[in-house]
């Protein structure tokens, strides 16, 4: 005898529909409030999101439970080599955007 599941209520199924929805515009929110930020930040998150791209398989550092903090922070300063120092801001200051924008980028990843 095959067992069947139940079919879903309405307010199952709207609610799973509400959800899909708010992960694209969540997307989309985050798509748009990028094309805020300054030109130097957007040229970080472009080097970010290239470096990742290389990254970005199955067995990688960034979907590791915990992800290592030294990991992290070599990668950051991998990334920083790639970005020029910024007339008006400090190499610290640029190395803690750098890997608040690599934080930021890896829980994304993470979470699709």
């Amino acid at each position: 005898m095959e067992s069947r599941r139940p079919p879903l209520s309405y307010f199952m199924a709207y609610s799973l529909q509400e959800e899909n929805k708010s992960t694209s515009e969540n997307i989309t929110d985050r798509d748009y409030f990028r094309q805020l930020y300054p030109q130097a930040v957007k040229r970080y998150i472009r080097v970010i999101v290239d470096v990742l791209n290389r990254m970005d398989i199955k067995d990688s550092f960034i979907y590791d439970e915990y992800p290592d903090k030294v990991r992290v922070e070599r990668l950051t300063e991998i990334i920083l080599r790639l970005i020029p120092l910024e007339n008006n801001m400090s190499r610290e200051s640029q190395r803690n955007l750098v890997r608040v924008l690599l934080i930021d980028e890896i829980v994304e990843r993470r979470k699709r």
